[in-house]
């Protein structure tokens, strides 16, 4: 790690030498509304143009705000366009060393010419990636269809390169060599701690109710910690504060209501939203397959504007999950087997989120406040529903307090955590040196600076981060860096690099079914808390047809606690430290809305993943972890001619590893009355070497037709489609003690029709 005393000198050198430049630099912000309602429209887009012609756009929060920082003092022209309204353009003067705010209000237009895409979902998409972030819209979301109707951000970010899921059920993802308990997702600043449905299309997200979304596959700043692979942010939008607006849909994937309205027109709304999946009482066995899934999820959002610069939030969400990820296996030959739902792979859980954010703007200042606090828990059991084999839970309460202040050259965001986390659970010997029955409690604090540095065309971002853990009483300092330069209007390039730690951890025994059940502990007293590198480098482009991006990453991990198995007979896996690494690289090239055949446009994004992923035990031993895919290549394409558009989407990628038997041998527990001449014994399993076979490639093509009718404030939407479309046999799962295997989800036709108000 850095020396303290070295890392601030290196932060002072930077101001010192950037400090003639920022005084030369300007900002603006300001509030978007409607004009007859004065609501605030969010999602507006707002775009700032030089007289050179060098443009810079954002998008409206919430609350209508947006905010450009560090500009170079000049005459620019402000443009703000938000659909269903007339264009909004006038002069500004960016002064030198001042930051200029202006209210803009849009009026309705009496014609909706229907822009084509604002400026600010163009940014977004999986080529507009920045040293490991990359920001998702509900428009970039909605591109990628699922069984059903609506989009859902789990599809989605199985389009990202990086982002390795075990199979289509199990509910976890490895994003560039991270454990599942590694990744840190949040829904208006709480943690979710399971956010993926047992069926591994759907998430507690679906594109109706998300404003966006940031994922970091690695490298984020100081705001962020706790978890050291990943960041998933989640923003849900504010309902409508004008009209009763809403939805319903049906579709046997999962159906689904959502309805939205004012409470106080133009100053308080409501948003509620609630799916359930059907799957389970339609379509009991398909195709030979068992469907034993049931889930579902229920969100609630009211947002309060309190006078013109303060508003507040109260968020609240639901989940249930719950199948038998073994309900139809196979023999050695292909044979399907039917088999109970009372086995030790029925899996189930739950989420419970809720929190309130306060956020403040105020005029005499440029600055901006939020203060967000709530309640996170979430409880997993494993084995038949009357007598659960293992069960968790991991409940938090967060507070936390973010500032950021728009000085004329630079920006300053600073703030700071408390976190409270009790974790339990009750495990069935499976951990030599864990107890079968335990409870913990875990105080985090933090604290956090970074300073925004830089003009339009570059931008520096040092950070550092406090990290203190009171259940383990161990303090670390986490160092940040992030940077991107415009090469050119067209060109970046960005890079990242920073030191994580956490300091509560998830245990898996990785012989269960896609290793889903995760039990949750404190670092072991004495252990150094877990540790993680991440250093990215990538670049950027924009063409007159499409965008490419290319960036590589490397992350080094230290003090892991993985599960170890022996070679020996044994019936539990022992715990022991260890440390890795992961590194790799990725090409993304996609395209938006390009002129095709017999009028029709064509979007598409097609990317490839080169990576690897090897841990090395305190004893010695060297291998790939179970999440270890090293190629990876999707693509998505679609054909959209007026209402009815054509989606073909396709995933390929190598084997992941897995540890193969190496024979059996017969247990007995000696005891005076036993004779082995004649008692039986218990059969036991000899493992081969950790991890040292492959499991067969993973290939999977998915097609859907879709209809969308739009009469002014009513939409239609009819989908049919099918997952897996070639019906392949991808293997799931092989038991290497009964020889039997679970496969991947066959052909699954779908249809869904949805009607909204909007």
């Amino acid at each position: 790690m850095i020396p303290t005393r070295k890392l601030f000198s290196l932060l002072a050198l930077l101001l010192v030498f950037a400090t003639p430049a920022l005084a030369q630099n300007s900002g603006l912000r300001g509030f978007v509304t409607d004009g007859a309602s004065e609501t605030p429209l969010q999602g507006a887009t707002v775009v700032l143009t030089s007289d050179s012609g060098q443009a810079s756009g954002v998008a409206t929060d919430g609350d209508g705000f947006f905010a450009f920082t560090r500009m170079t003092a000049g005459s620019y022209v402000l443009r703000v366009s938000f659909v269903g309204y007339e264009t909004h353009e006038r002069p500004v003067s960016l002064l030198p060393g001042q930051v200029e705010t202006v209210s803009v209000v849009l009026a309705e237009a009496e014609e909706v010419l229907g822009e084509a895409l604002v400026v600010a979902e163009a940014e977004s998409g999986i080529a507009a990636v920045a040293a490991g972030l990359e920001t998702i819209r509900p428009a970039d979301v909605d591109r990628v269809p699922v069984p059903g109707v609506s989009g859902d951000l789990a599809a989605y970010l199985q389009t990202v390169p990086g982002v390795v899921l075990p199979g289509d059920r199990g509910g976890q993802f490895h994003i560039r060599g991270g454990a599942p308990d590694q990744n840190q997702v949040l829904l208006d600043g709480i943690p979710v701690y399971a956010p993926l449905h047992v069926l591994s299309f759907f998430s507690a997200f679906p594109e109706e109710v998300i404003d966006g979304a940031d994922l970091y596959t690695g490298g984020y700043g100081a705001a962020y910690g706790e978890r050291m692979s990943s960041v998933l942010d989640v923003s849900a939008r504010n309902g409508n504060k004008q009209n009763i607006a809403g939805a319903a849909a049906i579709a046997p994937f999962l159906s689904g209501l959502r309805v939205e309205g004012p409470i106080v027109p133009g100053r308080v709304s409501f948003l509620l939203s609630g799916r359930r999946s059907l799957v389970e009482e339609l379509t009991p066995d398909l195709f030979g397959q068992s469907m034993a899934y049931g889930f579902g999820d229920a969100f609630g959002k009211v947002h309060a504007l309190i006078g013109n610069r303060h508003s507040l939030s109260i968020t609240g969400l639901g989940t249930f999950d719950r199948g038998d990820l073994g309900a139809t296996q196979k023999t050695f030959l292909g044979d399907a087997i039917a088999t109970a739902e009372t086995d030790s792979t029925r899996i189930a859980w739950t989420n419970r989120v809720f929190g309130a954010r306060y956020e403040v703007l105020p005029g005499w200042i440029p600055m901006r406040f939020e203060l967000t606090g709530g309640y996170s828990s979430s409880d997993q059991d494993f084995g038949p529903a009357a007598s659960p084999e293992r069960e968790s839970s991991i409940e938090s309460v967060d507070v936390r307090a973010d500032a950021v202040w728009y000085a004329p050259g630079f920006d300053i965001e600073f703030g700071g955590l408390f976190r409270a986390t009790d974790t339990a659970f009750r495990l069935d010997g499976q951990f030599e040196q864990v107890p079968n029955i335990q409870d913990h409690s875990v105080s985090e604090i933090a604290g956090y600076l970074t300073i925004g540095l830089g003009g339009p065309s570059l931008e520096l971002k040092p950070g550092l981060r406090w990290y203190h853990a009171s259940g383990v009483n161990q303090s670390v300092l986490e160092p940040r860096f992030r940077a991107s330069w415009s090469v050119s209007a067209s060109h970046e390039i960005s890079a990242s690099w920073g030191l994580y730690h956490q300091a509560i951890v998830g245990l898996n025994d990785e012989r269960d079914i896609g290793n889903v059940f995760t039990a949750y502990q404190p670092v072991p007293a004495g252990a150094e808390l877990p540790q993680a590198m991440h250093a990215i480098l990538g670049w950027s482009g924009k063409f007159d047809v499409f965008k490419l991006a290319v960036e590589g990453y490397y992350k080094d991990y230290a003090s892991l606690q993985v599960p170890i198995f022996s070679p020996f007979p044994r019936f539990t896996t022992r715990l022991e430290s260890a440390d890795g690494v992961a590194y790799g690289a990725d090409i993304r090239l996609e395209l938006t809305d390009r002129p095709f055949i017999r009028e029709s446009t064509v979007s598409g994004r097609v990317s490839y993943s080169l990576g690897k992923v090897e841990y090395e035990s305190i004893s010695g031993e060297t291998y790939a972890p179970g999440h270890d895919r090293r190629h990876f290549v999707q693509g998505v394409l679609s054909a959209t001619r007026g209402e009815v558009s054509f989606t073909v989407q396709g995933q390929y990628g190598t084997g992941l590893p897995f540890t193969p038997s190496a024979g059996f041998d017969e247990w007995y527990l000696f005891t005076p009355d036993v004779d082995v001449t004649s008692a039986a014994g218990i059969d036991r399993i000899l493992y081969a070497e950790r991890n040292s076979a492959r499991q067969p490639t993973y290939a999977r093509v998915d097609v859907f037709l879709q209809r969308r009718i739009e009469r002014g404030r009513y939409v239609g939407t009819l989908r049919a489609g099918a997952i897996n479309v070639f019906n392949r046999d991808n293997l799931f799962y092989f038991d290497l003690f009964t020889f039997r295997r679970v496969d991947q989800l066959p052909v699954v036709p779908s249809v869904g029709m949805k009607l909204e108000l909007r």
